[in-house]
């Protein structure tokens, strides 16, 4: 029967209320795991759009020279524009979680601030509880967590293939590769 004496099954003061934030979203909190993938995803989209696309453009048209130059030109500033745009909606929303100002945003302008705040956007849990820009999200699910593992390791080979080539085209430049030559040729 109803027991109008019984203890509460919560704790005094924590509000059960939490929500499930989405990706296209503005509003609202974003914890440390989904603004990593977030952000890793949208640039990943938008690299492999416009890979993709030039890829069947060229294929087509038998695509070499200027018009592919400018076709990626302009597949990179529309994809690069989309990108910026998500990434800041992203880090307002990580900012709301840790109940700092969306305008804190604008740090990542001046040079080493920038590095603070993608720092403390990258590590700082976010507020316990219901802050003043909303309840805070749900617990990250075992394919968020696949996410974000995924997208390490990808950054890891990204990172690891790039080094190489760099490396690689280092090496060739210090023996006396074409590039330095033709350029010790002016």
């Amino acid at each position: 029967m109803n027991e109008p004496y019984q203890a509460p099954d919560a704790e005094l003061g924590e509000s059960q209320d939490r929500y499930q934030p989405r990706m296209f979203e503005s509003r609202g909190r974003l914890g440390r795991m989904r603004y990593f993938v977030y952000v890793s995803l949208i640039t990943l989209l938008v690299y492999a759009v416009i890979a993709v696309v030039s890829g069947i453009v060229a294929a087509l048209v038998g695509g070499t020279g200027a018009g592919m130059v400018v076709l990626i030109g302009v597949l990179g500033v529309i994809g690069g524009l989309f990108a910026m745009v998500m990434n800041i909606i992203y880090g307002v929303r990580r900012l709301n979680d840790i109940n700092a100002s969306g305008w804190l945003i604008l740090l990542l302008l001046i040079p080493l601030a920038n590095l603070v705040i993608a720092i403390i956007m990258l590590f700082v849990p976010g507020s316990k509880g219901a802050n003043r820009y909303g309840p805070p999200t749900v617990a990250n699910s075992n394919a968020m967590k696949v996410a974000m593992a995924i997208m390490i390791v990808l950054m890891v080979v990204w990172i690891g293939v790039t080094s190489a080539v760099m490396f690689a085209s280092f090496q060739q430049g210090l023996q006396g590769g074409a590039g330095l030559q033709s350029y010790n040729n002016y």
